[in-house]
């Protein structure tokens, strides 16, 4: 195999399916994750720029290969169940011999990005965890085979997969980076910060005042949006904004292939397509349009 500097263009797992290997299911509308059954015959990759997603590889039967990453050259061998960990960027070349079978869910930067400011952190993937194999046993591995059922779910199937992925990807972030001690968890927020958020989220598409929250808080307005501030750690109106985006991802992943943008603006409370875009860009990093492809 050749070292990783080598002519073979650089690529994205997503679209090159070296000529050994047939995707044999895939799964469509999962945004920010795919998921992909390949079987195949010998064959090599070469990514001399790194790949664009993050990739977690599970064997579906036992291989022997080499691995070469910029760390040097590795004889590999996999037993059936167990699973490699390819993180985007860095430089790798795998050849691999005798047929394979194999799941690979992909994470698209952003989405692995989202997880890891939940937990408190940045992404920090060496590229030597490429060399790493996780057991069979381990929870990444059993969640992947379980998101593998849900290719042919059907309805519903895009939200079981965004919480499992989810689930995968703080896994193997506590597998392969430091992350952050746990906090204590915060004080319940007050009651009447409570009824605000619950006048919030009946009556999302309204255009509600700061005085109607308050007096749902029973407080001025200055005494509620210093509370609600100190309890959310946003304004009131910013926090409205956020409750409307995440609604916003849930009709798109229900809907975003049958709604148009204008449609889902209305029904969150955005005046229009382009009020939508702007918050949800601002928010979560991506457009609407790119959320769903």
């Amino acid at each position: 195999m050749s070292e990783p500097a080598s002519k073979l263009p650089p690529t994205d797992m997503e679209t090159y399916v070296p000529a050994a290997i047939t995707v044999v299911r895939r799964s469509r509308g999962w945004p920010g994750i795919f998921l992909q059954e390949r079987r195949g015959k010998s064959g090599a990759v070469n990514y001399p720029s790194g790949i664009r997603q993050h990739i977690l590889y599970l064997w579906l039967r036992a291989l022997d290969g080499e691995l070469v990453t910029e760390q040097g050259r590795n004889s590999m061998h996999y037993a059936a169940g167990e699973a490699r960990f390819t993180p985007a960027g860095p430089p790798v070349a795998f050849r691999w011999h005798g047929d394979v079978h194999v799941l690979m869910l992909g994470f698209e930067g952003w989405f692995l990005e989202r997880v890891a400011a939940e937990l408190g952190c940045a992404i920090n993937l060496p590229g030597a965890i490429n060399t790493a194999t996780l057991p069979a046993i381990h929870p990444a591995a059993t969640l992947v085979r379980q998101l593998a059922q849900e290719l042919e779910a059907g309805p519903g199937s895009s939200v079981v997969a965004d919480g499992i992925a989810r689930a995968v990807a703080v896994l193997l972030l506590r597998q392969f980076q430091r992350l952050p001690p746990v906090k204590s968890p915060p004080a319940a927020p007050p009651a009447a910060v409570l009824r605000a958020v619950t006048l919030m989220r009946r009556r999302l598409a309204d255009s509600l005042s700061l005085d109607e929250l308050a007096k749902a808080a029973a407080l001025s307005p200055f005494h509620f949006s210093r509370q609600f501030k100190t309890a959310t750690g946003h304004p009131p109106h910013e926090y409205l904004i956020r409750l409307r985006v995440d609604r916003a991802q849930e009709l798109l992943r229900q809907h975003g292939r049958t709604w148009n943008m204008a449609a889902v603006a209305r029904e969150v409370g955005f005046s229009d397509q382009s009020h939508l875009a702007r918050h949800f860009k601002r928010v979560l990093g991506i457009t609407p349009s790119e959320f769903v492809n």
